[in-house]
């Protein structure tokens, strides 16, 4: 519900359109987690981006520099094409 909410404040979004984009993005992470997901989202720049990514810690090497605060408003996950540490707004995702 805060990913709906600061999509509506941020992107002008309705609540309803606010919603199914949070969602997407709720199960994007969870797919993410249990393994590689290609998937697409819109660049600033308007084109798209397909991307394979995971957060599955067994499929990359990663040692963690600090606690993260849960961001509402992005989605980041670890490209496997650029092996990094990649995000994109929640209300880009396709």
């Amino acid at each position: 519900m805060s990913s709906a909410w600061q999509l509506v404040k941020s992107a002008g979004l309705t609540l309803s359109e606010a919603l199914k984009q949070a969602w997407k993005a709720v199960k994007l992470k969870s797919k993410l987690l249990s393994g590689i997901i290609e998937f697409s989202f819109a660049k600033k720049d308007g084109s798209i981006r397909k991307a394979i990514g995971t957060l599955d810690l067994a499929l990359f090497d990663y040692e963690a520099k600090g606690s993260q605060k849960e961001n509402y408003k992005s989605v980041a996950y670890y490209d496997l094409d650029a092996n990094g540490f990649r995000s994109f707004s929640i209300g880009s995702l396709i």
